[in-house]
């Protein structure tokens, strides 16, 4: 880990945050934007009831409420309480209802609010001191799948739901948290960089120690060694599948979790053990060895464990690339970074050079040392593939009958 400080003891005070426009919080994952949100921010609230958390992953929003006891989960009574009453009614009765306790905050996600607004229902902005938008970037990633069963796009109502309180509420401050501001600041027209470049440079990040290139997650997998942990991120469900399979018929213990929500693809009871238990603990379960994600576990969720050996990423959009690193919650060893377009340098070792091979000593160097992947197959390519391979890669191969055996020289041309 690099940097000095976390977010929280940079002394950031109200008098920082400007009405009328989203307050970005750029920070690096492991900076402490939650702990900021959930510990700092509190202290400058008037009342229990006047910080509302939205987040973008169902999961990411049920670990903040698992291991936040001041986080309270987003509830009818409690929209139509903050409806009825005026602001001061709101302050009387939260200190007569909660007393002395640290301000509540309540939590939802994007979803759940463009569902309310989709059905019509009031949802008045107006009583909050703060509004925090966790993750704001995915916000706008996803706002136009409709993704409520009728067509409706409930994500971009929420959009809209944020850009009419900025015009509308000049006592509401709003907070953007995110790693990735980039669409943030190109989407919404009013934002504000809260952090000095000098405060930003400041702020411990995680480190990642080396990093790997592949083309092929079906050749890599392969190829992991028995016993290490890790965890490997793939965008479609179809390929969590295969991938898991891979793993598992190779001897690793692995597991997928996605969302809770895709009732195309229920998750089974030992999946939804292994979710749980991440939400819980923050922790992947001793059992199991590699963990695969996809986007709903992109972005929130903190993971812990200190004997992760890799990280998988399959995917080229450098926000997800950053997202997915911030879920390890420690330096890391190895990361394997995905280029659609790398070709692995295939090298022969010299002991296979300038000298005739036999079919078995052939055989041996394409399956066990160069294993040139074929992907129709799932396996390593046999010689006539390998040769071709070879051939376009810089080797020279001559054929050669000698004592009435089919030999092959390979030399470098």
């Amino acid at each position: 880990m690099t940097g000095t400080h976390y977010l929280g003891e940079l002394g950031i005070t109200p008098n920082r945050f400007i009405p009328c426009k989203i307050n970005v919080l750029d920070c690096p994952t492991g900076a402490g934007k939650t702990t900021f949100a959930f510990y700092y921010l509190p202290q400058f609230a008037q009342s229990n009831n006047c910080i509302l958390y939205i987040t973008d992953t169902l999961m990411s929003k049920q670990q903040i409420i698992e291991n936040y006891e001041q986080t309270r989960e987003y509830d009818k009574k409690w929209r139509k309480f903050m409806n009825k009453h005026t602001k001061a009614e709101i302050i009387q009765k939260s200190a007569n209802a909660w007393g002395t306790q640290k301000a509540q905050i309540t939590a939802m996600t994007y979803a759940k609010v463009g569902a309310i607004l989709a059905h019509g229902n009031e949802f008045d902005w107006s009583k909050y001191d703060y509004i925090i938008l966790d993750e704001l970037h995915n916000l706008i990633n996803f706002q136009n799948i409709p993704i409520n069963g009728k067509g409706v796009n409930i994500l971009s109502l929420a959009k809209s739901k944020i850009e009419n309180t900025l015009y509308q509420y000049r006592d509401v401050r709003i907070l953007a948290m995110t790693a990735t501001p980039d669409k943030v600041y190109a989407h919404f027209k009013n934002t504000y960089d809260v952090l000095s470049p000098d405060e930003k440079a400041s702020l411990f990040r995680y480190e990642t120690h080396s990093k790997i290139i592949y083309s092929d997650y079906s050749e890599l997998l392969q190829v992991i060694p028995q016993g290490k942990k890790g965890i490997a991120y793939f965008t479609q469900i179809r390929t969590l599948k295969k991938a898991e399979k891979i793993l598992t018929d190779s001897g690793h213990r692995a597991v997928s979790v996605w969302s809770v929500s895709n009732t195309d693809h229920p998750m089974n009871d030992e999946q939804m053990q292994v979710r749980n238990h991440i939400i819980k603990h923050q922790l992947i379960p001793d059992n199991i060895d590699i963990l695969l994600i996809n986007s709903s576990c992109e972005t929130g969720v903190n993971i812990k464990n200190d004997n992760i050996d890799f990280m998988i990423i399959h995917s080229t959009d450098k926000d997800t690339m950053t997202q997915v690193r911030g879920r390890l919650r420690r330096d890391l060893n190895l990361l394997y970074e995905y280029s659609p377009n790398y070709k692995k340098p295939v090298i022969v070792p010299a002991e296979y050079l300038n000298r005739p091979l036999s079919t078995a000593e052939k055989e041996f160097l394409c399956c066990e040392i160069l294993r040139v992947w074929n992907k129709k197959t799932n396996e390593p390519y046999k010689w006539k593939g390998t040769k071709e391979y070879l051939q376009g890669n810089g080797y020279k191969i001559t054929e050669k009958t000698i004592k009435n055996k089919r030999m092959s020289i390979i030399e470098l041309a």
